[in-house]
């Protein structure tokens, strides 16, 4: 039905939509504002990084960063990086809607200018030459044709031009674990020297949590120039507003037992949430959902996250890809560990090593501590023992 009736589905499952109720994360808000803030009025800050499962909502926190930048006049807009994305193209551009989003500005000037310039001469070293600048490539400046120096340039530029405005400049990425290990390396090199020269930069990405070892591995600096917001399940009454105040807009009441069973199913996850609000609300004959609409609502929802959620990042795996997650299931939910998963394949654990490292590659598993391994989505161990059996 149309939104504005008393009759629309208030739950929104789609991948980063904005909850109708964004609890639990007042804390993340409260920071991202704060660093806007501060950079603003001429402090420093240390970049952020997000990390957590696919499923609690680290898309959903990077868009609020962007409502926040928007509010506050900044340029700013979350980008995905996909497993075929070029950095520099990805950073070319965002940097050109920034800067002319600045030049609408009396205060700016030569500084943006020069940006304009460097940006030019960046495209022209990476061949990605989309629209035309009425300005001259900028010369010694992002031009030599190694990343590393041309980002570091760029970044520099857009920073001085955003302090010159008034303004400051985000950098908002997603899915961080598909860059190169080139290419991160190179995007963290930029930033720090954004951050050695005072310059109003604000980077804020999110990613599995892997990411956290990959910064380190990138450069070794890397650590201490970031603020790891590791976010997982809601907290019970967090949870519990997000499943019952989405309802409670339209005069929707839920049976507490009913609300008690979708808090033991979803264990707080926030798409599960809206997953079984949205299965749930599709049930209720009127203007309460009671334990019944649930308990109908589970197998629905259970089948739709086996099919959209789970079987298309276990399905494709090969054969012997499928047998080590399966093996994995087998030993229960959580981490487990990887020599017990290769006692459980009769095979040494270091003849698994491609498997696992390809697994991780693939954003399927990751090692959430050394000599472990767990599934990057949750309840994905329960789908791999009814589905993949070992």
């Amino acid at each position: 039905m149309v939104r504005g009736t008393d009759t629309y589905n208030p739950y929104t499952p789609d991948s980063g939509a904005r909850p109708p109720a964004l609890t639990g994360r007042d804390a993340e808000l409260a920071r991202f504002a704060s660093i806007i803030s501060q950079l603003t009025a001429g402090g420093t800050e240390r970049h952020v990084l997000i990390t957590g499962l696919r499923g609690v909502g680290k898309t959903v926190l990077l868009n609020e960063f962007e409502v926040l930048c928007q509010e506050a006049g900044w340029p700013g807009e979350t980008k995905e990086i996909g497993r075929n994305t070029s950095l520099a193209t990805l950073i070319g551009r965002t940097a050109r809607k920034a800067l002319l989003q600045m030049s609408a500005r009396k205060r700016a000037g030569e500084l943006l200018r020069r940006a304009l310039s460097a940006l030019k001469a960046f495209e022209v070293s990476t061949g990605d030459v989309s629209f035309k600048l009425d300005v001259d490539a900028a010369v010694g400046i992002a031009d030599s044709g190694d990343l590393v120096e041309d980002l570091r340039d760029l970044l520099v530029a857009v920073g001085e031009a955003a302090q010159e405005s008034g303004l400051g400049f985000a950098l908002i990425l997603d899915e961080i674990q598909n860059l190169s290990r080139d290419d991160y390396e190179a995007l963290i090199m930029g930033l720090h020297r954004t951050k050695q020269k005072g310059l109003p930069v604000a980077f804020v990405g999110a990613g599995l949590p892997l990411i956290p070892s990959l910064t380190a591995e990138a450069k070794s600096y890397a650590e201490r120039m970031f603020i790891y917001t590791a976010i997982g399940e809601l907290g019970e009454p967090a949870a519990r507003d997000a499943l019952i105040k989405p309802a409670e807009v339209q005069k929707v009441s839920w049976d507490e037992d009913g609300v008690t069973e979708v808090m033991a199913y979803t264990e707080g996850y926030p798409y599960f949430i809206q997953e079984y609000g949205r299965s749930a609300w599709d049930l209720k004959a009127g203007k309460r959902i009671t334990l019944e609409d649930t308990r109908a609502a589970k197998l629905i929802v259970e089948a739709d996250l086996d099919e959209n959620f789970f079987e298309g990042r276990i399905g494709r795996l090969s054969d012997t890809e499928q047998a080590y997650v399966s093996a994995m299931a087998a030993l229960g939910d959580g981490p487990q560990d990887s020599n017990q998963v290769a006692t459980l394949l009769q095979r040494k654990r270091t003849s698994l090593s491609p498997i696992r490292d390809e697994l991780m590659r693939n954003a399927v598993i990751y090692a959430p501590h050394r000599g472990q391994v767990d599934f990057t989505v949750p309840h994905c161990a329960a789908f791999v023992r009814r589905h993949y059996p070992s």
